[in-house]
């Protein structure tokens, strides 16, 4: 079977239909409705949940991050100072596992 009958037209090369226009392109004679000065009629009320999320991802962005550490963190570790506790990471991995089981 052959897409290109599928579409009615020939694909350009940034894979569009040629002489198809793009979805929420207005017509010739069409304008938004911003453009037109009319007000607009449609409102979005977020859920509890939406706003919590949308806090939550506001307040990630002020984690304070302290640059001196991490590069302290990066040498020992390069260096081959920074202790490493084999069970604790162990545990840890353990207990990734039961979560997803």
């Amino acid at each position: 079977m052959d897409i290109k009958t599928l579409i009615g037209s020939t694909m350009r090369a940034d894979g569009g239909a040629s002489g198809a226009k793009p979805r929420g392109t207005p017509d010739a004679g069409e304008r938004p409705a911003a453009q037109s000065g009319a007000q607009p009629s449609e409102s979005v009320t977020l859920t509890e949940a939406a706003q919590s999320m949308k806090a939550a991802q506001e307040s990630a962005g002020a984690v304070p991050f302290d640059d001196a550490k991490v590069a302290e963190i990066k040498a020992a570790i390069s260096e081959g100072r920074y202790p490493i506790d084999n069970e604790r990471v162990a545990d840890r991995m353990l207990s990734y596992e039961r979560l997803l089981a």
